[in-house]
């Protein structure tokens, strides 16, 4: 059924036809409280290899080391980024208070007994700029109102952090389209992640977690603010499946 959780946003628009980089930033964040039906949405675990704190928390410590903008030489993949970050940020910290935090991808949760039952208290928006390839006609086009969702269980009702992306239709021939995001976007909208989970769930923890990763070789922040972009139209909402959802 539907629940009340706690949701936050974060505020951006528009649309951005070009390729380009455009390191400014401008981001706001706000909380308030939502309806929501999570069950009309099925998510799954991806990696169940066995680790133990010790060697969590000393690959958290070497993953520190490396810069935002450089995730992607070591990364295969935007989902290697996604779990690299939450391993570090998350899961590590959670291991020394014996918890066990999981991230788990929208589309497979049916087959996790453990997402299945979980709780999940809290809802974590987040808007960035990615892009977007049509793999029917070949349109592509950047977008600042990508949007992620965490779906955040309490340590002690599941440990599961539940992750959605939404897509976007093509203006041409309205085919559905998976979001591109930028390596630094991921690492910032998972930097929102892991303030949300310490500041309600480990509020002690905070001075523990590795936050000391630049970003493009500033001074080292907690919480990034999202990229601008060259707006050359408005964002369409009718082709936005975030923006359906509400």
């Amino acid at each position: 059924g539907t629940q009340k959780i706690p949701r936050f946003t974060s505020k951006d628009s528009g649309v951005s036809l070009g390729d380009d980089y455009d390191y400014s930033d401008n981001e706001s964040t706000i909380s308030a409280e939502c309806d929501f039906d999570i069950d009309q949405n099925c998510f799954s675990l991806l990696n169940e290899q066995q680790t133990t704190p010790t060697s969590i928390v000393k690959d958290a410590h070497m993953a520190s080391m490396v810069s935002d903008d450089d995730k992607k030489f070591f990364c295969e993949n935007t989902a290697w980024t996604w779990h690299g970050e939450f391993g570090r940020l998350i899961m590590a910290t959670a291991m020394t208070y014996n918890l066990d935090y999981r991230l788990i991808l929208l589309e497979d949760r049916s087959i996790c007994p453990r997402a299945l039952e979980a709780h999940y208290s809290i809802l974590r928006l987040d808007n960035a700029k990615a892009q977007f390839k049509c793999d029917t006609c070949g349109h592509c086009w950047t977008s600042m109102r990508a949007r992620c969702s965490f779906y955040i269980s309490k340590p002690n009702q599941g440990g599961i952090v539940l992750l959605k992306l939404y897509t976007q239709q093509c203006q041409y021939c309205y085919s559905t389209v998976y979001p591109l995001w930028y390596y630094d976007e991921i690492c910032r909208v998972m930097k929102n992640l892991a303030s949300t989970i310490f500041e309600y769930y480990f509020p002690y923890a905070f001075s523990s977690i590795y936050w000391e990763l630049t970003h493009n070789g500033r001074k080292p922040v907690r919480r990034l603010l999202q990229r601008k972009g060259n707006m050359h139209r408005k964002h369409n909402p009718f082709l936005c499946e975030a923006c359906h959802l509400g």
